[in-house]
């Protein structure tokens, strides 16, 4: 579960000193990275002194001689063969390399690790890659390096780096050459170009850059900003404003899934059903308390009794309501446990509660209920029950070059809703429709066979036309005489500066279309 920092997002200026951060009023943010993750994972438990890499293997597949090298050892680096190589490659300057599979469970551990020290330095923290994090230090008033310098992880190399950006930090941290410094732009201009496959992995800019014969980030930071932008697309444009620290992000903080479970051992056997709901009562307390804290509420309980015979009796409850109060959370518990039948004294009990958030409910007369979001589905099943099936639902365009031409998405079709892209329009001024258009008057003249507005005779927006764009034409459904349709239209200016849509349809037929602004 990811968050986005609140720290408002200003720009950064270039900055070549490292004095007195307290002095400087800035941000300051430090990355930690573990070189060669999935080797330095699989190797912590089994050291290995030969070289050894680590490659992608699919299960029940053999090793592919083309399979690139994922991680190396520092042995294996001392050889001359380096990540990204292919194995047949790889083999024929180090003959007696060890070759391994990943083990996703290490890296797991390893990077949980690494998020329990990031955490230590600072509470706001985000997981970039599974190798990398960056922490937020602007509360720190000392200078960072020795703090940073004294952390390690057992049977493990740890690169640091910090920096006013956190990409700029995040960036430094993956390189030696800038391992244990402060960065600043300068500083990054030796590294290679292939650092900025971090900030946007397999982008197809990167090859175009190299293809340009870039090799450091000096060489692309040298490049024109707009024209990189006008060339490369917008991504472009941003990297070249991280890496001159002209833009300070939003951090996402890595926030670890939080547990309500509530554990209790008895000292002695318990037969006693009382004592059981005295001891819940205190566990509901505690759990209802956290759940208050969070605007949260409980949706599903989960009751598991641990019985001297080494069994365990669970049961799991959903609650009718969300509920967050001890007094609604305990009755449906106690009712559970009073149909329970053990075969042996209870030695413990585990409280757990699947969450969701509370809902508003209207406790005194003259208070009014809250909307409840969670119940719109059920809201729209009811308007689609009484006006008719498919007659309530989101409009939604057709394939058509027609502008009237929409239908309806009706309600049971709205979870096959994709997000996608946001939408920009093609101008700026909307056009605001009319529905339907409004029928007008319109007088006229030819102009090369073609009619040409000059004034609205009739209608709330009747006067003279000063001027106009058009006609553009439009047709369709031309196979089909019952469906097809033609018109022209124009984009008009009345003399009281309103601009509009105005259609002429066969038979001499205008009409209004809509008004932008």
């Amino acid at each position: 579960m990811t968050s986005h920092s609140l720290r408002r997002s200003q720009s950064a200026a270039p900055s070549t000193s490292s004095t007195d951060h307290r002095s400087l009023g800035t941000s300051l943010f430090a990355s930690l990275h573990i070189p060669d993750f999935p080797a330095a994972a699989l190797l912590r438990t089994t050291p290995v002194e030969r070289p050894c890499a680590v490659i992608e293997r699919r299960p029940g597949h053999e090793i592919e001689e083309k399979l690139p090298l994922l991680a190396l050892n520092e042995a294996a680096r001392g050889t001359g063969i380096a990540a990204g190589w292919a194995l047949n490659r790889a083999l024929v300057r180090c003959p007696d390399l060890l070759v391994l599979p990943r083990d996703p469970a290490a890296e797991a551990a390893l990077a949980a690790e690494l998020v329990r020290l990031g955490d230590s330095l600072g509470p706001d923290l985000e997981l970039t890659a599974p190798d990398s994090l960056i922490i937020d230090l602007s509360t720190r008033p000392d200078d960072p390096g020795p703090l940073l310098r004294a952390q390690r992880l057992p049977r493990c190399r740890l690169w640091h780096a910090w920096a006013e950006t956190p990409d700029l930090a995040h960036l430094a941290a993956r390189h030696p050459l800038t391992h244990g410094r402060e960065a600043n732009p300068d500083s990054l201009q030796p590294l290679p170009l292939a650092l900025l496959d971090s900030l946007a992995p397999g982008h197809p800019a990167l090859d175009l850059l190299r293809l340009w014969g870039l090799s450091t980030l000096g060489d692309f930071m040298k490049l024109p900003r707009q024209a990189l932008a006008e060339r490369l697309g917008p991504d472009a444009g941003r990297w070249h404003d991280l890496l001159h620290a002209r833009h300070r992000r939003l951090l996402h903080l890595f926030r670890p899934p939080e547990s309500f479970v509530q554990d209790f051992d008895f000292e002695e056997f318990v037969v006693s059903l009382e004592t059981i709901v005295f001891v819940l009562r205190r566990l509901i307390h505690t759990l209802s308390t956290r759940l208050a804290a969070r605007h949260l509420a409980a949706r599903e309980l989960d009751l598991q009794l641990r019985l001297e015979s080494g069994n365990t009796l669970r049961r799991s409850l959903r609650l009718p309501e969300p509920q967050c109060s001890p007094e609604t959370i305990l009755p449906p518990l106690q009712t559970a446990l009073e149909a329970l039948r053990p075969d042996a004294p209870i030695t413990g009990i585990r409280l757990d509660a699947r969450t969701t958030f509370a809902t508003a409910a209207q406790r005194e007369w003259f208070g009014r209920q809250l909307p409840q979001p969670e119940r719109w589905t059920e809201t729209l099943a009811q308007l689609d029950a009484l006006l008719g099936v498919g007659q309530v639902g989101i409009g939604r365009l057709k394939n058509s070059f027609q502008s009237s031409d929409f239908g309806v998405l009706s309600c049971s079709e709205l979870s096959e809703i994709k997000p996608t892209a946001s939408f920009f329009p093609e101008n700026s001024v909307p056009l605001f429709r009319y529905r339907p258009p409004r029928i007008i008057a319109v007088a006229h003249e030819l102009r090369g066979k073609r009619p040409w507005p000059l004034a609205i005779l009739n209608g709330p927006f009747a006067g003279r036309i000063l001027d106009c764009r058009g006609p553009f034409s439009a047709s369709g459904s031309w196979w089909d005489p019952e469906l097809s349709w033609q018109q022209l239209e124009w984009d008009i200016q009345l003399e009281n500066g309103r601009l509009m849509r105005l259609s002429q349809h066969p038979g001499d037929r205008w009409q209004l279309e809509g008004s932008y602004g």
